[in-house]
């Protein structure tokens, strides 16, 4: 995990996330079709989907400062699969497990309760506004031990890697 130069406005992303009428553990700014909002937690190939494909901005963000953010990290980095990502003091830990991309978190609610471990190390992400890069092609996780509610606006970067190579891990 690292802490990447860009910085975004926390509190306008966190605002535009509580004006939004969808609630879940994960809002979706983009999508293939560019209105679908939820999607279940776990692996999208799984359910015969491709995240390289959730490139449309959903209406419900068109205009707002969530799609300056995302076109921002699409022109820098090529992204996909935008999301709102909370962890609720009930909802604490995601399984141990590997993705097939690279993923950006932006950190709009956090404390120091709230880490990542990637490869058996530990790893937080502080600072409100901060642009990180985790490498979730490593086995990692996310926790909330706290009393708060952690919020991490996140993007995947596009795979490059196969779903064979992908396959082969799990």
């Amino acid at each position: 995990m690292k802490k990447l130069e860009n910085r975004y406005d926390h509190e306008k992303l966190l605002s535009v996330f509580h004006n939004t009428n969808i609630r879940s553990d994960q809002v979706h700014v983009s999508s293939p079709t560019g209105n679908e909002y939820l999607y279940p937690s776990g692996d999208l190939m799984k359910q015969g989907l491709n995240q390289n494909d959730f490139t449309v901005v959903n209406e419900e963000f068109v205009g707002t400062y969530a799609e300056e953010v995302y076109n921002d990290l699409n022109e820098r980095y090529d992204i996909c699969r935008g999301r709102f990502m909370t962890m609720s003091p009930n909802n604490r830990a995601y399984s141990y497990h590997y993705d097939i991309s690279k993923r950006l978190h932006i950190p709009l609610t956090t404390d120091e309760n709230c880490m990542f471990i990637v490869d058996d190390e530990l790893y937080k992400a502080p600072e409100l506004g901060a642009l990180y890069e985790l490498d979730a092609t490593k086995k990692h996780t996310a926790l909330n031990l706290g009393s708060n509610t952690r919020t991490h606006f996140v993007v995947c970067l596009k795979a490059t890697s196969t779903i064979d190579q992908y396959m082969k891990r799990l």
